[in-house]
């Protein structure tokens, strides 16, 4: 396609006519990859006598075809020809620098994403190109210039210590340059909008230039003294006059006050690296921390204290800008120099400064009145809340009034004054809106102070009359900002020790009475507010019998709210309730699945159409969240599993694909919860089987530990359904996902949960899979070789430990095929042995491998000679020897465990699980005692991917994680007694094979024999205790 034929079907892509567009767009699909489409593409945006619409349809096309075939995503996919990439790269930077804005900004991200891409390996004369625009007189190349270094650096901002050199050689040349630049632009005296874009554009430059370490460049005296100088005369520097002639709700986003963010924002930063020389790291930081200790740490902290002395007096700072304000002087008053220095200003700005700006002011009251929906976005919104001037007024006053009991009296006694004189005006009927503005204020600020109060005398003996004098006549207030207020700040002090009580007592009761009663207000920010607090009632109560009996009425309210706004923080209220309720919610659990379902698919709605809408992403994730709180409290209640299926099902259908794979974890401990607990796993569980296959094979390796659960509870529920289906093959589905994991290049921390797999077949389907041992094993015993990590190592040892207790001849005799038995054994009693400097094994060292250990060399044990392979036969006396330091240190592991456990505290240090079988606990009701194993196990997997997820290898690492089993579920090996079975197999052989078991006890030494009779005492005291819990079982019943 020519330009004359691009520039017709570029121009037909934004005519009137539906039908010519949608042709158009097809035929540019069609011709995306083809060689030359993308330099004509860059030269029609780039073309000045191309029509301007046109330009900007092929700067966004230009874009989406670079996106898209510049790096393919995967393998295989399409790719730029190299010529077309070459001529664009030669091309591109001009075309950056010539073109009007709204192209710019396309064209601007083509050249972000080619720098990331190939900068400097295959973009080597791109600063060369650059540098001249950087003093060049043209406004236009100038910016160009300064908006593609900006990039460049960018780059660079984030990036480790190794990889920034090419960010050291482009800040040693820029800088310099930068600086004289800048203070040519501060001395400008047109104040043009282009003057504050291009000091925005070299403080931007400066920030990725300094982001990660001071550069060289900037110790030099000229260059220390010259950006300081710069910073600080900007920052006091005062905006154009005109500037402050624009309308106040449309001033913060003009050029000049986002260039003083940028501003003030390198300031906050400078200070809160470098102004205590002793924190910073050493080298470059640390002698530039020492000069701007001694040169500009006062001057700055004056600077920034004129700005907000000017707003006492009228000025106007933007939002940004009195947050980052506010900011400085909170990292200030933490350096003791600096808060001595301002030590008689600093109540004078917390009262007459940093007060006014917590009261409710003009524009609130306008947000309230005609957009309350957008009044509780702002409000509930992190970002907004970050980004808040009254956020970080917060701080500052909360830090200021930390320092010293002298400046919170004083703060409060304000208050104090501030509360009485508004009850005193609100009484007579003669209160203002700017009293309740005042009054709004100072609410915000008791709570601002919640922890002191709670801690310092005198306030924590008088909050409870406060919040009953001052703050519940607030709820009858005209002014719904001020009932708001109220209620939360009741949820605030919600759990307060009062006089009389805490969670409990009259105090609590009448404050939650009132904040309840905020649920039917007028006003809708009102009710949210009553609706979030009600959490911290809640989760404080004392006695859910207070709330029971408005229950009905608060789930109603809540699902009404949910109804109405988009607030993620009412499904926290809800989560409370449920888990405060527990079994109580069951009536109510169906309707709330299906109002928590209704509104998951709106947020997930909302965030399809809004790709940059987190809130929708973040509140669908509350959903889900909230639903699986509710699904484990009505855990032993199977018989609500299937209606709430009917509910859920197509949440998971849906998001265990890879739309879903934010809440993947999520919807997986959701289907977790449906395959265990409900009273038979349905037919359409079933069907999310191919899902999960295909979601580990395509992306979802990271995901393995979550997957294992359900899986497992699929395969340990219903194994026939299991074995026996060939549409789709379960048992061959298992062997591909595994074969995939161990096969793939994979991090080895990624797929240690692959043969665990394995070992959940083998156990659950005993006898009934022969086939598949010889096939497990190879697979396990091609990857062991090259295996690092001890975690995956010793659970590809345990896949042939299962197999050899499912059935030892058979996978004896499958080593024997693959040549392996002696390697193998070798390899394993090596492993065993191993110890750390405690002195406890360094590899099984979890219970549960012990275990299946003990039951695999002990399946060997009892194998007839004629079954044996040679290697074997010639070996045991290294199987006995490796069964009995298997067996004392499971003996040592779980004496210690219990005895940990029976010192009260409830918190084991070795929490045990059901795999290995040794409850003491005289609790009968064995289902109950699944249910909470299981719960355990969902809990450790949720707070698993919470972290990091890495591989714990280190050897010599004595710490309680590596000595733990993880597995709270029931396995087929639980009532087998690892020390019982091994003292009754050995007697066994003595009656059938005494030649055998006399050369087992004849090739021990005294240190064994003592061992030995150790495990046999043990394993008597096993059975009797195995006894007590049978009889104790069938007198239960």
């Amino acid at each position: 396609m020519d330009i004359n034929q691009l520039c017709t079907v570029l121009a037909a892509c934004i005519g009137a006519d539906a039908t010519q567009r949608t042709a158009a767009e097809e035929v540019l699909k069609q011709h995306e990859a083809v060689q030359g489409q993308a330099v004509n593409m860059l030269r029609v945006a780039a073309e000045e006598q191309v029509d301007a619409a046109v330009r900007q349809v092929a700067a966004i096309s230009f874009k989406n075809l670079v996106k898209k075939y510049w790096e393919p995503a995967s393998p295989g996919q399409p790719c730029l020809r190299e010529e077309d990439r070459a001529v664009v790269r030669e091309n591109l930077l001009e075309a950056l620098i010539r073109s009007p804005h709204m192209v710019q900004l396309q064209i601007g991200e083509v050249f972000k994403m080619v720098v990331y891409a190939d900068f400097p390996e295959k973009w080597p004369n791109l600063l060369a190109a650059l540098w001249p625009n950087l003093v060049s007189q043209d406004e236009g190349r100038l910016y160009g210039g300064l908006y593609a270094l900006r990039m460049v650096a960018r780059k660079y901002e984030f990036r480790d210590a190794s990889e920034r050199d090419p960010l050291r050689e482009i800040t040693s040349a820029a800088l310099p340059v930068l600086l004289q630049l800048l203070q040519q632009l501060l001395l400008n005296t047109s104040g043009s909008n282009q003057v504050a874009m291009l000091i925005k554009l070299v403080c931007k430059i400066f920030w990725s230039c300094t982001y990660m370490e001071i550069p060289d460049v900037l110790l030099q005296d000229a260059q220390f003294v010259g950006w300081m100088q710069c910073l600080l005369a900007f920052a006091t520097q005062p905006v154009p006059a005109y500037v402050d002639q624009i309308p106040a709700a449309d001033r913060h986003s003009h050029p000049w006050w986002k260039a003083k963010k940028w501003g003030l924002h390198i300031s906050y930063r400078l200070f809160h690296r470098y102004s205590v020389a002793k924190h910073a790291k050493e080298g470059n930081d640390k002698a530039f921390a020492e000069r701007f200790v001694r040169d500009c740490r006062t001057p700055f902290l004056e600077a920034h204290m004129q700005l907000v002395a000017a707003t006492a007096r009228g000025a106007y700072l933007s939002p940004r800008c009195l947050n980052l304000v506010f900011q400085f002087l909170t990292q200030a008053l933490e350096v003791k120099d600096t808060y001595a220095h301002g030590r008689t200003h600093w109540d004078g700005i917390l009262h007459n400064i940093a007060f006014p700006i917590l009261c409710f002011n003009e524009a609130d009251a306008q947000l309230w009145e005609e957009d309350p929906h957008e009044y509780i976005r702002k409000g509930y919104d992190i970002m907004e809340d970050m980004y808040s001037p009254k956020t970080a007024v917060a701080n500052f006053a909360h830090e200021l009034c930390s320092k010293k009991k002298a400046h919170l009296d004083a703060f409060m006694a304000m208050i104090v004054q501030v509360l009485n004189t508004y009850q005193a005006k609100a009484q007579a009927g003669s209160a203002t809106a700017a009293d309740a503005s005042r009054m709004d204020g100072a609410m915000m600020a008791v709570g601002v102070m919640v922890r002191l109060l709670k801690h310092k005398k005198p306030y924590k003996q008088q909050l409870g009359p406060m919040l009953s004098t001052c703050i519940v006549p607030c709820f009858a207030s005209p002014a719904g900002h001020l009932r708001a207020k109220a209620a939360w700040l009741c949820g605030v002090f919600s759990d307060t020790e009062f006089a009389d009580g805490k969670g409990q007592g009259a105090t609590y009761s009448l404050l939650l009475q009132h904040v309840v009663a905020c649920l039917a207000d007028t006003e809708l920010a009102v009710r949210v507010d009553a609706a979030v607090s009600i959490r911290y009632f809640v989760e404080e109560v004392e006695d859910v019998a207070i709330l029971r009996p408005i229950l009905p009425n608060l789930l109603s309210s809540i699902f009404q709210l949910m109804g109405e706004v988009d607030a993620e923080e009412l499904l926290s209220t809800l989560e409370a309730i449920v888990e405060k309720f527990d079994e109580e919610i069951a009536p109510f659990a169906l309707q709330m699945a299906q109002q928590l379902g209704a509104a998951f698919w709106k947020y997930v709605n909302t965030a399809d159409e809004d790709d940059e809408d987190e809130m929708g992403a973040f509140a669908a994730y509350g959903c889900i969240k909230a639903l699986n709180t509710l699904l484990a409290s009505v855990s032993n209640l199977p018989d609500l599993y299937g209606p709430l299926e009917d509910t859920l099902f197509p949440i998971m259908q849906k998001m265990l694909t890879r739309e879903g794979e934010e809440l993947f974890d999520e919807v997986l401990e959701m289907l977790a919860y449906f395959t265990f607990y409900a009273p038979c796993i349905s037919e359409r569980l079933w069907g999310l089987w191919p899902l999960l296959h295909a979601a580990l094979c395509e992306w979802g390796i990271d995901y393995w530990e979550s997957l294992l659960v359900p899986l497992d509870n699929m395969i340990s529920r219903d194994t026939q359904r299991f074995l026996t289906c060939k549409n789709p093959d379960y048992l061959a589905s298992v062997y591909k996902m595994v074969e995939y994991s161990l096969k793939g290049d994979f991090r080895e921390s990624e797929i240690v949960c692959a043969p665990k797999l394995l070992e959940i077949v083998l156990q659950a389907c005993r006898g009934q899979v022969d086939a598949c041992v010889g096939p497990y094993l190879q697979l396990v015993l091609a990857k062991l070789p090259s295996t690092e990590s001890r975690s995956l190592k010793d659970m590809l040892v345990l896949v042939v430990a299962n197999a050899l207790y499912y059935n030892a001849p058979l996978a004896m005799a499958m080593l024997s095929q693959q040549g392996a038995v002696g390697q193998f054994f070798t390899a394993w009693f090596g492993l065993i042995f191993v110890s750390r400097k405690s002195g406890k094994p360094g590899h099984f060292r979890r219970m549960h491998d012990k275990k299946v250990c003990v039951l695999g060399l002990v399946s060997v044990l009892a194998t007839p000679d004629e079954q044996l392979p040679p290697e074997i036969q010639a070996g045991m006396p290294q199987i006995m020897a490796g069964l009995l330091r298997l067996l004392t240190a499971l003996k040592a592991q779980k004496e210690e465990t219990d005895a940990l456990a029976g010192e009260g505290d409830g918190e084991p240090a070795w929490p045990e699980d059901d795999d290995d079988g040794d409850d003491d606990d005289d609790n009968d009701d064995g289902d109950e005692a699944a249910r909470d194993a299981y719960m355990a196990r969902l809990a450790k997997m949720a707070a698993t991917k919470a972290g990091d997820g890495g591989d714990d290898d280190n050897d010599d690492d004595d710490g309680d994680e590596e000595w733990t089993d993880d597995e709270e579920v029931e396995m087929p090996i639980d009532p087998v007694d690892p020390w019982v079975l091994f003292v009754d197999q050995l007697s066994a052989l003595s009656a059938a094979n005494p030649v055998r078991h006399q050369a087992l006890l004849a090739g021990l030494d005294a240190g064994a024999v003592g061992a030995l009779q150790a495990v046999s005492e043990f394993a008597e005291k096993q059975r009797m205790e195995l006894a007590k819990q049978a009889a104790a079982a069938a007198a239960g019943q």
